[in-house]
């Protein structure tokens, strides 16, 4: 192509001196007014060669440039020099679990409690204390492996409060004697991430809702442990499953569902306000600021209040 266009400037070129040697001979030995008229149509050829050359010189400057781009391109390409790629975006690094939290990091964290919560200072220092030591003697692997971003790590060691010193808790130190169900549940409402293990803000927010919890913050938890589903409503088949599981059948005994049965659906005519069929959040905070009795009537969930002043004045101590 690059020949073809240089072949049409020479040519061009040519044709054009050719138009100016020839008007100079006519100039020369005619007439004026013959060659006023020669003349002006060898303007006029001139004009059109002259724009027809500057769009042949554009054409071949465009063509020399992209054979030259073509050039350097194939250039790059065979000499084997590493290319750019396009710079990775950095992902900020998620925190592994399981690391050792370093004292500036607790210290911080008892500055976000003290805020949170109705803890004092010194409270709260010795719950981080209770904490570690409950998870130093606990730590347990959740799961064969833990994504974190798009990597994954096996064998994760995440330290946290699992089920079973969770349930020792209960037991011992809370005096809360309740059904696995009721544990499970707790669990649950305490485990925020759904990590299989409660972490220490978590853990310190449950124990300020058990020890210094307002009436309305205890009847939201309940009203979660009892909501079996969490579909926001407690249903007659689940305060039936709430109560089977509280009573224990005596060899020869008949089978107490139908005990259990009417039971159930006594305790839904109580704290049924609306008269839907089922105990919504409202029907059952209704229910209970009336008659705060009924506040654990699914089972214990809750520590005695006997039992939270023994345990916030040995926090104090």
């Amino acid at each position: 192509m690059y020949w073809l266009l240089l072949a049409n400037f020479r040519r061009m070129s040519r044709e054009r001196s050719l138009t100016s040697s020839a008007k100079a001979r006519m100039d020369h030995g005619s007439g004026v007014g013959v060659g006023v008229s020669v003349s002006v149509g060898a303007d006029n050829r001139g004009a059109v060669n002259l724009c027809a050359g500057a769009t042949l010189m554009k054409s071949v400057s465009i063509f020399l440039m992209s054979g030259r781009k073509a050039s350097v391109n194939s250039n790059r390409q065979t000499s084997g020099s590493p290319k750019h790629e396009p710079r990775r975006k950095h992902r900020r690094r998620m925190p592994v679990a399981g690391i050792t939290r370093s004292s500036a990091y607790t210290a911080k964290l008892i500055e976000s409690l003290k805020r949170k919560t109705r803890f004092y200072w010194s409270e709260l220092d010795n719950l981080c204390k209770l904490y570690k030591k409950l998870t130093t003697s606990g730590q347990q692997q959740v799961g064969q492996s833990v994504i974190i971003g798009r990597r994954t790590q096996s064998n994760q060691t995440i330290e946290g409060i699992d089920r079973v010193i969770f349930r020792e808790l209960l037991h011992n130190t809370f005096k809360v004697i309740t059904e696995d169900v009721l544990v499970e549940r707790m669990f649950c409402c305490w485990d925020r991430e759904n990590e299989g293990i409660i972490r220490l803000e978590p853990w310190i927010m449950g124990l300020d809702l058990y020890l210094r919890g307002s009436l309305r913050e205890k009847i939201e938890f309940c009203f979660k442990v009892y909501d079996l589903n969490n579909d926001g409503f407690i249903t007659k088949d689940e305060i039936f499953q709430l109560f089977k599981n509280c009573l224990i059948k005596q060899p020869g005994e008949e089978d107490p569902d139908e005990a259990v049965k009417d039971l159930s659906e006594l305790a839904l005519k109580k704290l049924d306000v609306d008269r839907d069929g089922k105990i919504s959040f409202q029907d059952y905070k209704v229910a209970v600021t009336e008659e705060p009795l009924l506040l654990e009537a699914f089972g214990q969930c809750l520590p005695t209040d006997e039992n939270c002043a023994a345990i916030l004045a040995s926090l104090r101590s």
